[in-house]
Order: C-alpha cells, then structure tokens, then sequence
C-alpha cells in the first residue's frame, strides 16, 4: 500500500460554527502526523458528499454533507471496525412502476392521434403527465438506495457508510480494499485479548455518543450487545 507523508497535514477538528453542523468535538486532539489515504464521494442527485481519510495508520476522519440534513464531522478508531463489508439495496419500485405507467399514458396518446387537436387543453394535459413521468423517474433514483457500511466489531454501530460503485467501480474497489487492509492492520498492531477489544469498543462508542455522533438509543442497543458477550469483563 502507497503510503503519502504529508508533513503539514492538517485535519480540522474543532466545530464549524453554522447552523447545519452537529455538536462535533474531539477532546483526544490526535495530532496528525500523516495521511496514509483519502476517498471522496459526491451524489449530485442526492446531495451527498462525503470524505474520509485514513491517517496515523490507526485512525479515520470522516466529514459528511447533507444539504437535507446536519453536516457530520467524526474521528475514530480503525480497530474497532468489523473488517468485512456489507451491502444493502434498496430499490423505489413504485416510483418506477408509477413514471412506467404515465410514460405508457403518453405513448396511448401520441398514438390514438389525439395529438392532431388543438385544444390547449388537450396539450395541458400531455405536458403535466410528461412532467409527472420525469419527476417520478427523478425520484425512482432518488429513493433508490446500494450502499456499502462498516460497523463496529461487536455494538454493530454503522460508523462508515458509502454510495457504492461512486465514483466508479474501479475507485471504489481499490479504496474499500485499502480500508480492509488498514482495518486488519490496526487490529493486528493493538494486540488486544478479546475482553479487552471489547471493553475499549464500549469506551470509542461512549465517546462518539456524547459528541451527538451515535444516537442514545443505538448507543444503548451496542452496549448491551457488548454486556452480553461472554468475553466482556470491565477490567482491562
């Protein structure tokens, strides 16, 4: 893995003061002392765009914008990380049945030669369907959703989600595989027994709860997810 030493690498930690940003804070002030690498992604469509950067070999900064939604600004832990991948699709079938059905409404009325009157009315009508077949196909991609997340090892928390195959399937591959690598490298390099891994999850998740990144209700379902395994034990 191509590694970048960038000597003034700066990652900004601290809030920005507007009105779409969370809470953000990071008392650890982990001191960047190189990039190893960066991915970006932006959904037009969506209005989405995320960056993460991999830095120190052991930590991930991710900073995302939403213009429907809060800006997220977040630092933690690779080792934490469940190192496999997951996906989930979801497809708005009704919206594309729906602009299905209004582009065949307009071929019917091309067709039959209702086209040869010229009733404003008539023409008023074929426009709105027209329209109503584009928005309906616009919302069919908007709602259609093929996501890859990580989660955390044992609370399950989706700490990294991303629009797959964007930018391209190419770049996306070679990044997730990075990641992958980077994740089990960490892991490997902690050397933690498993009760140990476990208790220092609970202490990342507490964290990124009360900097309002992790709502308190998921906080609370990966803290008794962790409570419950049998290699859990509070001293470290």
């Amino acid at each position: 893995m191509t590694q970048v030493n960038i000597e003034s690498a700066e990652i900004d930690l601290e809030p920005v003061e507007d009105d779409n940003t969370t809470n953000f804070s990071d008392n650890e002030r982990i001191p960047v002392e190189h990039v190893n690498f960066e991915f970006a992604q932006l959904s037009k469509l969506q209005g989405i765009s995320r960056k993460i950067t991999v830095f120190n070999d052991t930590h991930c900064y991710q900073s995302i914008k939403n213009k429907h939604q809060r800006k997220y600004k977040y630092r933690f832990d690779l080792a934490y990380l469940d190192p496999r991948p997951f996906r989930t699709r979801t497809v708005a079938w009704k919206w594309l049945y729906a602009s299905l059905a209004l582009w065949t409404l307009d071929v019917v009325l091309v067709f039959t030669g209702w086209l040869e009157t010229s009733s404003v009315n008539f023409l008023g009508l074929l426009i709105g369907i027209t329209v109503a077949a584009l928005m309906t196909l616009l919302a069919f991609f908007y709602y259609s959703r093929d996501k890859v997340f990580f989660r955390t090892q044992y609370g399950r928390i989706k700490l990294v989600e991303m629009i797959n195959k964007n930018p391209d399937n190419d770049s996306f591959r070679s990044f997730i595989n990075k990641f992958v690598m980077q994740i089990n490298k960490c892991k490997t390099a902690k050397s933690y027994n498993q009760n140990k891994f476990l208790a220092r999850e609970l202490q990342e998740l507490r964290r990124l709860k009360d900097e309002a990144v992790i709502p308190d209700g998921s906080y609370e379902k990966a803290k008794r997810l962790i409570f419950k395994h049998e290699a859990f034990s509070a001293a470290e």
